[in-house]
């Protein structure tokens, strides 16, 4: 192969010379290509070759450290924002900053400390607050970690008179107010894990309408009294355990409100829940019994039945016939097999029926729960009976096999003069056609005369080709006046 002036001696010797750094002599293949002149590329050019990289250009030193010097002397942008949001700090870094912004009337102010080993005193949460409120926060998040119950004294928190929500998470403390002054425009309050009573509190927050409190009471009467209150909901725990393990305690909350329309309750630890209301405007309200001590409503011995869960509220019901929805008041209710020998039940199902501010339930959602099998025929049909404006009841029995022992002798003389006038519809799901099962259904038949239509599905797995799907079919067919279905289908002769 030719190349360019000594040939292939040559081209060795230059490009030595090029390895070893000399800038003047550069080889180029002779395949029509040109030495090119030191210009844009360099001299490296030709057909099959590509031009070198080359970086951004430079900027002289100089003005690099200028510039540098400029930006320090800048004041730093984030002072200037309207919204702040400080994670993970330390109290002493995050009242730093809060001195160095210039906002005095922030939209959102986030601080988030996390919690130490010892603790954070009460006088350092007292100082970020009052640096907080200085900043005059339209909204405002606070969350500290806590301490050992009784190991700190109460932190004071500041009046944030331009705030309309506050979010407090303070675990395990409480709080103190100022003398004087009051949250004038305060909206929407968040109190969680903190064991601080509600009555030290609400009467400086007179524009107060939603109130959420997640509380580790100790009380055993607390009262949420406020004109103003539209929503409260209330996680009570109680975690110090009991003298008396066989005798739970109860708390008292007594709820004063004329303009309330949702309560909700959460129910934990090792104390029932007795609720009292004042509260005329209440539509919606939620009970839920998270543990086992808490289970105080239900049947007494020897049926062990509970409530898990109670909520009322509005809803859309369509009756069978019409094509339009109607609102009518929805009762649902969560029982369970509560198998703990300790918690007998305080008050039954009527009479903590009779403490709620609403009593007109035309529909009635009944869920079952319980592992094994259990009789429910007496307890549902007492509890129509206590619901005697119930129209449509929906039951959900437990998904087992069996239904355990079953006392016809008992069960005839508890339901004897049951009458159900204003039940005109049934649905039931998970029916299993046990002898119960039967029983029950006869039951439900000879108490409401009134009873148009019955919707029933089989338990998972029933074979409709059994004698005993047979038998209920003869049952359905017996009461001409009903229209019976049966896993959707309508089952007549």
């Amino acid at each position: 192969m030719a190349v360019h002036q000594n040939g292939h001696d040559g081209y060795k010797r230059s490009l030595k010379k090029f390895v070893q750094g000399s800038p003047d002599q550069l080889p180029v293949a002779n395949h029509g290509g040109t030495p090119a002149p030191p210009g844009r590329w360099g001299r490296w050019e030709g057909p099959h070759q590509r031009p070198p990289r080359r970086g951004p250009p430079q900027r002289p030193l100089r003005a690099r450290i200028d510039r540098r010097s400029r930006w320090r002397r800048a004041r730093p942008l984030w002072t200037e924002l309207h919204v702040l949001v400080f994670r993970g700090l330390d109290p002493g870094t995050v009242r730093g900053l809060l001195a160095r912004a210039s906002h005095r009337q922030l939209a959102r102010l986030e601080i988030r400390v996390p919690g130490q080993a010892v603790g954070i005193a009460a006088a350092q949460v007292t100082s970020l607050l009052r640096a907080a409120e200085e900043h005059q926060p339209e909204e405002l998040i606070f969350e500290v970690g806590g301490v050992r119950a009784g190991a700190d004294d109460p932190f004071e928190l500041p009046c944030f008179a331009r705030a309309t929500s506050v979010d407090l998470k303070i675990w395990n403390r409480s709080f103190t107010l100022p003398p004087a002054g009051e949250f004038s425009n305060l909206r929407m309050l968040t109190l969680s894990l903190c064991t601080v009573s509600p009555n030290d509190f609400l009467s400086r927050c007179p524009q107060l309408q939603v109130l959420h409190m997640g509380c580790y009471w100790v009380f055993d009467f607390v009262t949420v009294s406020l004109a103003s209150l539209q929503e409260l909901i209330l996680r009570a725990d109680v975690p110090v355990p009991v003298d008396d393990p066989n005798n739970t305690p109860q708390q008292l909350i007594i709820v004063e409100a004329p303009a309330l329309e949702k309560f909700r309750l959460q129910s934990y630890g090792l104390r029932g829940v007795i609720t009292s209301f004042s509260a005329p405007m209440v539509d919606t309200l939620s009970f839920t019994f998270c543990s086992k001590a808490s289970r105080c409503i239900g049947f007494s011995w020897p049926w062990r039945w509970r409530v898990l869960s109670l909520s009322t509220a509005m809803g859309w019901v369509t009756r069978y016939g019409e094509a339009d929805a109607v609102r009518r008041r929805v009762l649902s209710m969560v029982i369970i097999d509560n198998d703990d020998g300790r918690c007998n039940a305080v008050r039954s199902f009527a009479e903590e029926i009779v403490r709620l501010p609403v009593n007109n339930f035309s529909v009635l959602k009944l869920e079952l729960r319980k592992d094994d099998g259990h009789a429910f025929g007496t307890d549902v049909l007492q509890l129509l009976k206590t619901l005697n404006t119930v129209q449509r009841p929906h039951l959900v029995l437990p998904p087992t096999n069996e239904r355990g022992y079953w006392s016809k002798k008992r069960e005839i003389k508890s339901n004897e003069g049951i009458s159900l006038i204003n039940l005109e519809e049934a649905e039931i799901e998970g029916l299993n056609v046990h002898d119960h099962d039967f029983d029950f259904m006869k039951f439900l038949f000879a108490s409401a005369p009134v009873l148009k239509v019955v919707r029933v599905t089989l338990f998972p797995g029933f074979s409709q080709s059994s004698q005993r799907y047979k038998q209920l079919c003869y049952l359905l067919w017996a009461k001409t006046w009903v229209k019976c279905f049966v896993n959707g289908r309508l089952e007549a002769l």
